[in-house]
């Protein structure tokens, strides 16, 4: 492969950017790539954070992927807890728009009205 810039010269590198084949004079060393010199440096340098974010968020991800189940399972959980301490039972519940009371069983709106006494 040769220099991009300079097809006498043979390359020691590509460009992280666009690839092109560079030599010594035409490439710029930022530590993670190398970049064209005076031309992709800053996008080049805009790629590495991005990897190194994407790094820190994948290490992260199998603390995290525990969250969500472990919340709801808490909250299911103290719904049965209150229902369990009511004794279980059905009560009744008044809606705003409905005529007369529903009974709330198990955590189901029944939708017969009972009669209002």
């Amino acid at each position: 492969m040769h220099c991009f810039n300079h097809p006498q010269t043979a390359a020691v590198g590509t460009c992280k950017c666009c690839n092109r084949g560079l030599c010594t004079d035409c490439l710029s060393d930022l530590g993670h790539g190398l970049a064209c010199r005076d031309r992709h440096e800053a996008q080049v340098e805009t790629m590495n954070m991005i990897i190194e974010k994407n790094a820190r968020i994948y290490a992260a991800a199998p603390k995290n992927i525990l969250i969500g189940p472990v919340f709801f399972s808490a909250a299911g959980a103290a719904v049965c807890r209150l229902w369990l301490l009511q004794g279980g039972r059905c009560y009744p519940v008044a809606l705003p728009d409905g005529p007369g009371l529903y009974h709330l069983c198990r955590g189901v709106l029944l939708t017969q009205p009972s009669a209002v006494s």
